[in-house]
Order: structure tokens, then C-alpha cells, then sequence
């Protein structure tokens, strides 16, 4: 995937808590703008945290340049929705998976999409580095300031209870909304080391990889296991799972849909076929909720 164009900052140095992209999206249902003067106070957050909020339901892709909501937004937030209140592990799994796929915050994207394929360890020079080469690359230079400030969010943004950036604010960094996936490893004899593990990850539920499998739009019919592995926005680089972890998901799914979903290593050569068009992925997901919309 080659990003339009690189951004590093909106965030006004606030990562996403818990509680805000359902206030945004109600927000936004309720006929709100952001660019009103009222926003702060239907919002109920400083004038900086309305444009947080504003950026981070770009990234996460549930809304659009001009602020409006997508379909999965709906799907996730509404009342009647998925999991409104973000309550479930799944709906924070789909959600990362957003926040790399969509590309709109191009640091997330890099991390977990090509940065990893060097190492599972780096610093926040390497870190640095890398994004600087891959702006180079793309003749889009990005102001160094800008981009240790989006480090830092980044870093605080999975990391334990924002640990791997010093002094914080205690409240926000006990609501972020992403850090109880474990992704991101502080290393114990050097804190200033990072790493994010491919790991077998069993509380990464089934349906969250099948969805995203099926919605990856190069995936075709047969897709090799590598693509899964290690191509683009694939479920093996974004979620850090390694081959056991991969195939054990792979076997979930086949163990509910045998007839749609096959397996088969055939001189090394290992394919995974999908029969979409036998699978209903919203049925799926409202029975691993338990609701539906």
C-alpha cells in the first residue's frame, strides 16, 4: 500500500482515550461540527482534545475528510450497534487493524506494516530513522519536531499505562484506549528499547482475523499463506502473530466453515481458499456479540 500522503500530527499530542470516539460519534450523529464554538462544551473536552478527538476518528477510519461517518462507524457505535462503548477486546483488535489499514496516521502504518520486517526491537532513534528514510523515499520531508511528536504518542498509545514516555498525564494515560492489547513491549534491562513480538496471541478472536482477511481488498479467492503472513495490512504483520498463532486461527475458522474455508500445503506450497460469497460476515459477528443491529 502506497500511502496519498504522509501525516504525522493532529493528535495535539493526545492519545485516544477510552470514551472518545463514542463521544465523537455521537457528537457528529447529533448534528455537531467541530469547528463550532460550542464544540468544547457538547464535547465536554478542552478546545485541544476536540481536535484530538476529530483526528483520531480519521485515523481510526470511521470518519472521512469531511467528517462524515463511515458504515463501520455505525456498525461499532450506535446504540444498537456492535459494541458501542467499546467494551469488548474484538471491537480493540478491529479497531488497530483500522488505525494501520486505513493509513491516515502513516506512523501506525509504517510500524506495523515494514518497520518489524527489520526487527521486532528498535529504539526511538531507529524508529526515528526509519520514518525519516521512508519520507526521503518519498521526497516528503517531516519536521522533526512533528515527528518526535508523534513517536511519543505512538509509544504512550500501546505501551503499559504510557510507561515508555516519562513524565505524563496520569489520567490519560490510565484511559488509552488501545494499551491493553499488549502489543508494544518495554524492554526490562533498557527502557529505551521497544519491541512488538509475533506472538500465537489467543486472545485475538477468530472472527476479528476471518473479517479482516475477507474485507483486505488483495485478497483474492486463494491466498497464499505468506500474503497472510507478511503482505500489507495482511493479519500476520498487523496483529504480531506468528505461524502457529496464524495457523491456529486459520483452523477456527475452518472448524465453523468447512465448506467455505480450505487449507491445503501441497509441495510447500500452503493456499488458504475463501468462498466468500458462502460466508455472511455480519451474521458472524453478531453471534460472536451476541446482538444484532
Amino acid at each position: 500500500m502506497l500511502l496519498d500522503r504522509l501525516i504525522f500530527q493532529g493528535h495535539d499530542t493526545f492519545l485516544c482515550r477510552n470514551n472518545w470516539l463514542k463521544k465523537g460519534y455521537d457528537f457528529i450523529e447529533a448534528g455537531g461540527n467541530f469547528n463550532d464554538d460550542d464544540a468544547v462544551v457538547k464535547l465536554g473536552v478542552g478546545k485541544n482534545m476536540v481536535t484530538s478527538i476529530r483526528y483520531w476518528l480519521r485515523a481510526f477510519g470511521l470518519t472521512d475528510e469531511t467528517d462524515t461517518l463511515k458504515p463501520v462507524a455505525h456498525e461499532l457505535l450506535n446504540a444498537n450497534g456492535f459494541d458501542p462503548y467499546i467494551e469488548d477486546g474484538a471491537t480493540l483488535w478491529h479497531l488497530h487493524y483500522l488505525l494501520v489499514s486505513t493509513g491516515r496516521a502513516s506512523l501506525y502504518h509504517y510500524v506495523f506494516n515494514e518497520l518489524r520486517k527489520d526487527g521486532f526491537s528498535f529504539s526511538k532513534t531507529q524508529l526515528q530513522n526509519f520514518i525519516n528514510r521512508k519520507c526521503a523515499e518519498r521526497n516528503s520531508p517531516v519536521n522533526e519536531n512533528t515527528l518526535n511528536s508523534d513517536i511519543a504518542v505512538f509509544l504512550r498509545a500501546y505501551g503499559p499505562s504510557g510507561k515508555a514516555s516519562g513524565k505524563v498525564d496520569i489520567e490519560e494515560e490510565s484511559t488509552g484506549l488501545l494499551q491493553d492489547l499488549g502489543l508494544l513491549v518495554v524492554n526490562k534491562n533498557d527502557d529505551t528499547r521497544y519491541s512488538i513480538e509475533n506472538l500465537e496471541r489467543p486472545e485475538l478472536p477468530w472472527q476479528v482475523v476471518l473479517r479482516v482477511i475477507i474485507e483486505n481488498k488483495a485478497y483474492g479467492e486463494t491466498i497464499s499463506f505468506t500474503d497472510l503472513e507478511v503482505a500489507p495490512d495482511s493479519p500476520g504483520l498487523v496483529f504480531a502473530l506468528n505461524e502457529k498463532g496464524l495457523f491456529h486461527k486459520i483452523e477456527e475458522m475452518i472448524a465453523h466453515f468447512p465448506a467455505a474455508i480450505v487449507y491445503s500445503s501441497t509441495a510447500g506450497n500452503r493456499v488458504l481458499t475463501v468462498k466468500k460469497e458462502q460466508i455472511n460476515l455480519t451474521e458472524v459477528l453478531q453471534e460472536y456479540y451476541g446482538q444484532t443491529v
